[in-house]
């Protein structure tokens, strides 16, 4: 038997990013299949996570036009999925393989999100939905109670909401 995970990403994951994903399964009996779950277009209003609380990437992560001009920030050492689709999903995959020598496939959506997310979970009758985001969009998550109402819209028994790490 395995368990299945849907893992909801808005940029390339980080070797912590995956390390910490691994982690919340490693004391599982079954084995793990991540299916993890890109948008082709993350800055848009139909894009990533941030998308379902009505936030482009640019918002969330500091990007937009308020930004100093000295300020860096971590997004723009990950590939992003509108410029560069191929590095996220290798680099992404590769980095999570590589923590518990699971499968991991891949979804791209090219359209609403939510929608995309309840189709592939319902499809691989996933048991669990991870979503890698930015720290602005977890404090946002957390405080909208996010997770509580996409468990009930996805009926999965468990959404984790972690903070992207470097």
């Amino acid at each position: 038997m395995t368990y299945d995970v849907v893992v909801l990403i808005e940029r390339e994951m980080s070797e912590g990013d995956a390390r910490r994903v691994a982690a919340l399964h490693a004391r599982l009996e079954e084995t793990v299949d991540y299916h993890v779950l890109v948008s082709s277009h993350p800055t848009e209003g139909i894009g990533g996570p941030m998308a379902l609380l009505g936030s482009s990437f640019a918002d969330v992560a500091g990007l937009s036009a308020g930004t100093s001009p000295g300020r860096t920030s971590t997004a723009t050492a990950l590939a992003d999925p509108q410029f560069d689709l191929a590095s996220v999903i290798e680099h992404s995959s590769r980095r999570l393989r590589a923590h518990n020598n699971c499968r991991v496939n891949v979804s791209i959506t090219h359209g609403e999100i939510l929608l995309a997310l309840k189709t592939l979970v319902n499809s691989t009758k996933s048991q669990e939905v991870v979503v890698v985001a930015w720290p602005e969009t977890v404090a946002r998550f957390l405080c909208s109670n996010w997770p509580t109402n996409a468990r009930k819209e996805l009926k999965v028994p468990r959404i984790r909401v972690l903070e992207h790490a470097d």
